[in-house]
């Protein structure tokens, strides 16, 4: 019976039209993916071949888990639709068995679900093989493909894909079987999308990366996983190996498949009416009471059909279709998910450096924001559900008959899910109050979670509700009409892709913004308004269509649905549409004229153009000779809350060259917002070229400036908001928070910065590659500081105005403070030379003052963000202590801390100002000292450093220049960290700084670069150069490297060009290594080099109360890599640490032993003598050295047992 059932499945299969449109839908996109540049799925950047192995799995683990849908229409209606069509009865009377039904209906669909799922692999071939030749642009079409190999293809199909398929074919079919019902079906995928949403919230945590990896049902966190520190190099000639954590991965997950597939087996009942699983208490029936016929008075009923009974039905049926929602075990299951997804969110809630954030509601509203996708499911199967309800139990023809208008009945069931929409936001917000008061933080801002939640989020739900009503009564089809939802969801983000980039094409586009507790929602309320007046006026439109057009009776054919149609279209029905067609029109044109004539609305590729004439007509200039700023003097009004300022005052340039300037270049800034009321100079100058379209202009001076002459340049700038913006609106001029730099003034000469950067767009448009950065040895780069080359050191003063609530801030020292015209002036002024780098920020501020020796040290801050302002004190003071003497003394009277909102994540170090952002210090939350990363006092040091590293000593514009400033000061703060805070904690930001290089290095997208030749790259620089000096100090003593450090700024300290490159560094550090340790300069800072260590056996036996020996057995392998990543084995022969911890009074790790020991070959086993009860040990167990595999370096020792003599 099993071969037959199997045959009719198989059959059946191959008779239904929709296996072949699944299988279409699945080849296009995978064919698409490659041949089109509209549809993106994964894809290959920088390096990486785009038909790479790597990139080749990671599309179809993608695919795999981005089509589950398709999974469930097939295996979930295997044995549903027997229900549907209530064929169980005849089919449960036939002699068939259990085993052979479930096997059949299983392993026949099964069979179709692989072949549907195979054209994933057919999909990605045909787009490489036809691609080439497609008539558009392919991004990959420049590039140069690998050797065509069909196992890249085949292979993570066959682990991937077809384990995928296995697993959740058989949780949807387990789900069909047992609940008889497609909407168990949908819950249960719902389900396993949170599970892999769980499994990304906790594959951020690097405690926890492994258990993520184990957790995801699709392996695509997994894979993320495995593959995490992967080269270029290793990903395009790797498969990625089915082995460890993956194979783990796939073994627990197929194994809960076969669970599944039992659970089937002993739940399912051949019954045609089952036993319920909930068992319920029977009803104790009363007798009934016998009434004569002939006594029973029968009512007269009298129909009253009106406005107020059309009402009494909107309401009593909206509650009805809420109640039948809520009450289903589905959505209750939905429901509970989602809020444990939440809590598990919750555990990583704004965390760097695993160090937690305090839970402001804000934070919590972005973690109920990103359940989007969550809401967006919900919201199209729900609607669904409910349009198709009456007919799913054939009750419609009897509902259609009652008298009520065709609109109470759809309006009915939306009003219905938006009850439940904002049941559903109610509890979030509970959950989210659980989760500040699990915090201990109280301050929970209830207007800000309702003013959020049923403003921006109801409202998308509202009109994606809307929308999916209306395409379920078009399509009148409920599966069409999901899948033509999710189509498209899929076709709005693939909108820029076809140049409609313009918000008013973007459905339910205009969000609410990022909200600041400095800014709340600021300048983001009002194009938000706009924008959804007018798509709530488009979503009206579309649901009133819906209503004309909507089933009553059996009219299925849409001419007469149309028929039947006209006659709802009564005159209150069309002066309401054609009122939300006016409101629809006039918002929209509002939104355009705003957005695109009295602000400018470039798109991408105009953009794009706009930078390539720039170069091509402009970089001819680019080094030729020009003056330079000594001195800028200038006077700023802000108006905060108009959102402008004006800016006017002078530049003194002075002749620096050898030879006389007679064309003076000006480049002004290229925001459209920024207008020039004039810009002259103290002599007479005439515009001989105007490139006006890029605000480039050049000055010829009537008699030139001659080698060593100065002139005055002044001019008045207005920086000018009107209306609102399409997409990114300035966030620099804000309301509360306002922080600019001089990158808004005119500067001198040619600005490369302008340029295209991406390396593909570039090749498309047939430019040669952009180098980063010039070599180090340019006498071009040389020439000009990390600054730019407008100038050296210059004089500085100024003057700014603000609204009179508001502290306007500037580098240098005040001079003077007063009120005019309700309006707070502030004057500034540096008494010695600085960087050409400053930058302007007013707010509403409280202040904490203190001092360090005869240094004022200043905190402006938003009131309640006082939870770190002791830290940032500290660290403040801790780090001039620290640089003072080891370095050099300061070079200020003050340093100042200012608080600017959290539109960017970033602290920024000006000549005695730093600007610090209130997302990344003034709300964490270090609770544990012994385990939390201060990463507030890390950061607040780090800044501090450049005011040595950057600001005494700027270095030239070249390769490496990065190493002079961020490196330095990276290294800076660990010393003051290192004397702060204990080993475990230095291990333990090691560790994280290790994982940010190594997967940084994953992603280069031109070359990896030694550290002395560093190019902005930010994972070298910062996180690697943590690892390098942190390792240089350890090796050759803290003092020396201090040493080399104090004779470098000696040198450099203070002065113009020429400008000191890494070069210089390296030789200071050269001459206080030791000869036999000069390898290691070699090693970390000239070349990329890797460890490979392993502890393979730990174990540790008690020789007395105070005495335990320790036996360990490592290995070793040293890896030489290229700019690819590509390694290759050199000899070892490398002084490397080997420790043990023990533990403390608290229980947690402490080191009790660390020493260097000289490895020369791959195998060593050591013995060592401890004075406390060892735990834990191993190699490198600080992770000083790059190792990309360092969570075997240590481990736990095992006891051995004394040898007992005879």
């Amino acid at each position: 019976m099993l071969k037959e059932i199997f045959r009719f499945e198989l059959s059946y299969r191959k008779a239904r039209a929709a296996n072949y449109i699944y299988f279409g839908i699945i080849f296009l996109l995978c064919f698409f993916s490659i041949a089109s540049p509209l549809v993106s799925i994964g894809g290959a950047v920088g390096q990486i071949k785009p038909n790479a192995p790597f990139v080749i799995a990671q599309m179809t683990a993608i695919m795999s888990f981005a089509v589950t849908m398709i999974t469930s229409a097939i295996m979930g209606v295997a044995i549903v639709r027997d229900f549907d069509h209530n064929t169980e009865a005849i089919l449960f009377s036939t002699p068939m068995k259990k085993i052979d039904y479930l096997l059949g209906r299983f392993g026949g669909s099964f069979i179709v679900l692989i072949l549907v799922y195979s054209a994933i692999w057919l999909g990605f071939m045909s787009g490489f093989a036809v691609g080439k030749y497609v008539p558009w642009e392919v991004d990959w079409k420049t590039k140069e493909l690998l050797p065509f190999n069909a196992w890249s293809y085949l292979q993570p199909f066959l682990f991937y894909t077809c384990s995928n398929l296995f697993i959740t074919g058989s949780l949807f079919f387990m789900s069909g079987a047992l609940g008889r019902k497609s909407i168990v079906i949908y819950t249960q995928g719902i389900i396993l999308l949170i599970l892999y949403s769980m499994a990304g919230s906790l594959l951020s945590d690097l405690d926890s990366k492994e258990t993520a990896a184990l957790l995801d049902p699709f392996a695509s966190e997994t894979f993320d996983f495995v593959t995490r520190y992967w080269t270029p190099a290793e990903k395009n000639t790797m498969l990625v190996p089915f082995e460890g954590v993956m194979l783990y991965n796939r073994l627990i997950w197929m194994g809960v498949g076969v669970l599944a597939l039992i659970g089937t087996y002993y739940g399912f009942s051949f019954n045609v009416v089952r036993n319920s699983i909930f068992k319920t208490k029977a009803v104790v029936r009363k007798a009934a009471k016998v009434v004569k016929p002939e006594l029973v008075i029968i009512p007269v009923v009298r129909q009253v059909v009106n406005t107020g009974s059309h009402i009494k039905q909107l309401i009593r049926l909206s509650f009805f279709y809420f109640k039948m929602v809520i009450k289903e075990v589905p959505f209750l299951a939905i429901l509970i998910c989602g809020m444990l997804l939440l809590f598990v969110n919750a555990m990583n809630m704004g965390q760097l450096y695993g160090t937690n954030s305090y839970p402001t509601t804000y934070s919590v509203l972005n973690l109920i924001n990103g359940f989007t996708l969550f809401f967006l499911i919900i919201s199209i199967f729900y609607s669904g559900e409910l349009i198709w309800k009456e007919r799913s139990v054939n009750f419609n023809l009897i509902l259609d008959t009652m008298p009520m208008p065709s609109f109470i009945s759809l309006l009915s069931k939306f009003f219905g899910l938006m009850i439940i929409y904002l049941i559903m936001l109610l509890l979030l917000i509970v959950c989210g109050v659980i989760i500040q008061i699990s915090y201990g933080y109280y301050k929970f801002e209830l207007p800000l979670y309702f003013g959020t939640l049923y403003s921006s989020t109801l409202i998308f739900l509202a009109l994606y509700t809307m929308l999916a009503f209306f395409i379920q009564v078009l399509v009148n089809n409920k599966f069409l009409g999901f899948a033509l939802c999710i189509v498209f969801f899929i076709v709005r983000g693939t909108l820029d892709q076809l140049g409609l980039e313009h918000s008013l094409w973007q459905f339910a586009s205009g969000g609410l913004g990022t909200f600041s507790d400095m800014n709340v929602y600021g300048h983001y309320v009002t194009p938000f308004s706009w924008f959804k007046i007018y798509w709530f006026a488009l979503a009206i439109i579309l649901f009133s269509v819906a209503v004309v057009f909507s089933v009553r009776g059996s009219e299925a054919a849409m001419k007469m649905r149309w028929k039947t149609g006209k006659l709802r279209l009564n005159r209150s029905m069309l002066i309401f549409v054609f009122a939300m067609v006016a409101v629809f029109l006039f918002s929209g044109f509002y939104i355009y004229y705003n957005t695109t004539v009295v602000n400018k609305f470039v798109k991408s590729d105009d953009r794009e153009d706009r930078q390539q004439q720039y170069e091509e007509k402009l970089k001819k200039y680019e080094f030729l000779p020009q003056p330079r700023i000594v001195e800028s003097n200038l006077k700023v009004d802000i108006y905060p809350y108009d959102r402008d300022f004006t800016t006017e005052g002078f530049y003194y340039l002075k002749n620096k060259t050898q030879q006389p300037i007679k064309d003076i270049h000006i480049q002004q800034s290229a925001d459209d917002q920024i207008h020039t009321d004039y810009l002259k100079f103290d002599r007479e100058a005439t515009v001989t070229e105007t490139e006006g379209d890029f605000r480039y202009f050049i000055y010829e001076l009537a008699q030139p400036l001659a080698p060593g002459d100065s002139l005055k340049m002044s001019f008045k700038l207005t920086f000018d908001t009107k209306g609102f913006q399409e997409g990114g609106s300035n966030t620099n001029i804000v309301f509360n928070g306002t922080f600019f730099n001089n990158l808004y003034f005119p500067t001198l000469g040619y600005n490369e910065n302008f340029e295209i950067g991406d390396d593909n767009e570039r090749k498309k448009r047939k430019m040669k590659e952009k180098e980063r950065m010039l070599e180090r040895n340019d006498p071009r780069g040389i020439a000009q500081s990390l600054f730019g080359d407008d100038a050296d050191h210059i004089r500085f003063e100024i003057v700014i105005g603000t609204a009179e609530d508001q502290i306007a801030i500037a580098p240098g020292y005040l001079q003077k403070e007063w009120i005019e015209n309700d309006r707070h002036y502030y004057s500034y002024k540096m008494d010695a030379p600085m960087a050409d780098f400053y930058s302007v920020v007013s707010a509403k501020y409280a202040v904490k003052k203190d001092a360090w020796n005869n240094v004022n040290l200043e905190i402006y801050y938003h009131p309640g963000h006082e939870y770190n302002l002791d830290k940032m004190m500290k660290g403040m003071k801790d780090a001039l202590s620290y640089y003072s003497k080891s370095f050099g003394p300061y070079q200020y009277r003050q340093v100042r801390i200012m608080e600017f909102p959290r539109y960017a994540g970033f602290a920024q170090s000006f000549a005695n100002t730093i600007p610090f952002s209130e997302g990344i210090g003034f709300i964490a939350r270090i609770k544990d000292v012994d385990k939390d990363i201060d990463y507030v006092y890390y950061v607040t040091a780090h800044e501090v450093a450049h005011q040595w590293w950057g600001h005494q000593a700027m270095e030239a514009g070249v390769k490496g220049n990065a190493m002079l400033s961020e490196s330095m000061s990276q290294y800076s703060a660990l010393m003051v960290m290192k004397h702060e805070f204990t080993p475990e904690i230095l291990e333990r930001y090691l560790k994280y700084e290790l994982d940010r290089y190594l997967s940084g290095r994953a992603f280069e997208r031109k070359k990896e670069q030694p550290l002395e030749f560093v190019e902005g790259q930010g994972y070298i620089h910062y996180n690697k150069a943590s690892l390098v000096f942190f390792a240089l100090q350890d090796y050759i003593g803290e003092d020396s490297v201090n040493s080399a450090f104090r004779k470098y700024l000696t040198t450099w300290k203070f002065k113009d060009a020429p400008y000191p490159t890494s070069a210089d560094l390296l030789k200071e550090i050269k001459k206080v290594t030791p000869d036999s340790l000069q390898y290691i300069i070699h090693d970390m800072f000239e070349t990329i080099t890797l460890f490979e260590n392993k502890t393979t056996e730990a174990s540790f036996e008690e020789k007395s109360k105070d005495e335990f020996e320790v036996t360990l057995k490592v290995s070793s392998e040293k890896l030489r890599a290229d700019s690819t990543g590509m390694e290759t084995n050199i000899p070892i022969n490398d002084w490397i640490d080997i420790g043990v911890y023990g533990k403390d009074e608290k229980g947690k790790d402490k080191l009790i032993y660390l020493k260097k020991h000289k490895i020369s070959q791959k195998e060593n086993t050591y013995s060592i003598i401890v004075k406390e009860k060892p735990g834990r040990a191993g190699i490198d167990p600080m992770h000083k050295l790059i190792d990309r595999h360092s969570d075997d370096n240590t481990k736990l020792l095992v006891k051995k047992n004394k040898a007992v003599s005879k």
